[in-house]
């Protein structure tokens, strides 16, 4: 079930109108989280879970970052962050290989 959080001890609910008059913050008690929704959207209200247990300043950076305004830019974080992922990854496959290559070497001449 769903909670409208209308006053919170820093006052996030009214910052986040501060950003778009139809943000509303709910608590989602089945799932124990908050839930930040747009009541101006087309089809459903909802637009993020907030992945922390407690409402404060990151929350009102999360919802500015996730604004479809700054879209084109989240997807290139995303995409940067996945490059450097499959870079890390990389580096360790081939190094296992190396690795696993230096051993056969090694036994082999024995």
């Amino acid at each position: 079930m769903l909670y409208e959080i209308l006053n919170d001890v820093f006052f996030i609910s009214d910052r986040i109108k501060e950003i778009d008059e139809n943000y509303k913050i709910y608590f989602n008690s089945e799932k124990n989280k908050f839930e930040i929704h747009n009541i101006g959207q087309i089809g459903d209200s909802y637009c993020l879970t907030v992945p922390f247990q407690y409402l404060d300043f990151r929350t009102i950076d999360l919802v500015k970052k996730t604004l479809s305004i700054n879209g084109e830019k989240l997807l290139e974080e995303i995409d940067l962050n996945n490059k450097k992922i499959s870079e890390i990854n990389e580096k360790i496959i081939f190094n296992k290989a190396k690795d696993q290559l230096f051993d056969e070497i090694k036994y082999s001449k024995n």
